[in-house]
């Protein structure tokens, strides 16, 4: 039996796409004239359009002003909704494209750590092989930028740190990876590494690849090294970059300080080696995120829901947790 059809409200009802793409661009440009030139319409035919929007909803969505045009509170309510109709329609539109053209649509990504990297660059080839007509794109980009993205239903997920920026009203996050220890590594050659004992102040006094101003990792070790009563280190070359990093570390003795699991690839690669010595910091735990208000895309609804399954039971050998990769294609 056929489900009934929900009622529309008729306010809903008289809104046309075209009154939610001139409110966005008001928001955006905050001039009638900027718009025109954006939209290819003369400036009456937004005023005509804005007025009407008005109209139906009864107040005022702009407010007036010598810096240009103001979101009212009414306006703003109607801005948060026509972004989230106007995504979930240009999501609409790729899915019918993908239709069209015989393929399985999009899936976007982007991650912010390299905790994260190894698995993730599993996790998307063996989606790939199971689903091969499915346009895959790992994007990158800062992390507010990625996380507008997110929001505007551009990108479908990200895996980051925890953040109190990821904290947005449609945001939803999961860990994927948890909490993990600071870990101090070497280059593989390194004089400490000969010694039968490591104190805290025969680290400091090395050089370091010392985290960037702001970065993440170095308020860790400052947080770190704060606990043993040491400055922090002033010796080295300061640098976030983890390439770079792994060349300093083949071209001179230096220290860095990474999360456990990267320290192990560097381990692993033989680029470096871990320094016994144990740190009193841990870093935040990896999350995956999406716009819980948006209906996902196919593609990222089962690449997410196969992580979510995952991700409790995930040992610390990758390759266990993907024993299973087999299911990651899309009903």
């Amino acid at each position: 039996m056929p489900s009934a059809v929900l009622p529309v409200h008729p306010l809903v009802a008289r809104l046309k796409f075209r009154h939610f793409r001139v409110i966005l661009a008001l928001d955006e440009l905050q001039s009638a004239a900027e718009v025109a030139t954006k939209l290819h319409i003369s400036p009456a035919a937004v005023s005509k359009t804005l007025a009407e929007v008005e109209a139906i909803v009864g107040m005022p969505l702009f407010e007036r002003g010598r810096r240009g045009m103001r979101a009212t509170q009414i306006g703003r309510e109607m801005i948060e909704g026509a972004t989230l109709v106007t995504a979930q329609l240009s999501r609409l539109a790729e899915s019918l494209q993908a239709v069209r053209e015989g393929t399985q649509g999009q899936l976007s990504i982007a991650y912010r750590t390299t905790s994260v990297q190894p698995i993730l660059a599993q996790l998307i080839c063996a989606f790939h092989e199971c689903n091969p007509r499915v346009d895959v794109s790992v994007i990158d980009g800062g992390i507010m930028e990625l996380i507008n993205q997110v929001e505007e239903g551009e990108l479908d997920l990200l895996f980051a740190y925890e953040d109190p920026r990821l904290d947005r009203k449609d945001l939803c996050h999961s860990p994927v990876i948890a909490a993990q220890q600071l870990v101090i590594v070497a280059s593989t050659t390194h004089p400490l590494l000969r010694q039968g004992h490591i104190s805290a102040q025969d680290l400091v006094d090395q050089q370091w690849c010392i985290p960037a101003h702001g970065a993440r990792m170095l308020h860790h070790l400052h947080t770190a090294l704060r606990a043993l009563d040491l400055p922090p280190p002033q010796r080295g070359i300061r640098t976030s970059d983890v390439a770079m990093t792994v060349n300093l570390l083949q071209a001179a003795h230096f220290l860095a300080v990474y999360p456990e699991r990267i320290a192990a690839q560097l381990a692993a690669a033989n680029v470096a080696r871990v320094v016994p010595f144990k740190l009193a910091s841990q870093v935040e735990p990896v999350v995956m995120v999406w716009n819980g208000a948006l209906a996902p895309r196919a593609p990222a609804r089962v690449f997410r829901d196969f992580i979510l399954r995952r991700a409790e039971t995930m040992p610390a050998d990758s390759s266990a947790w993907l024993a299973n990769v087999g299911m990651m294609k899309p009903a």
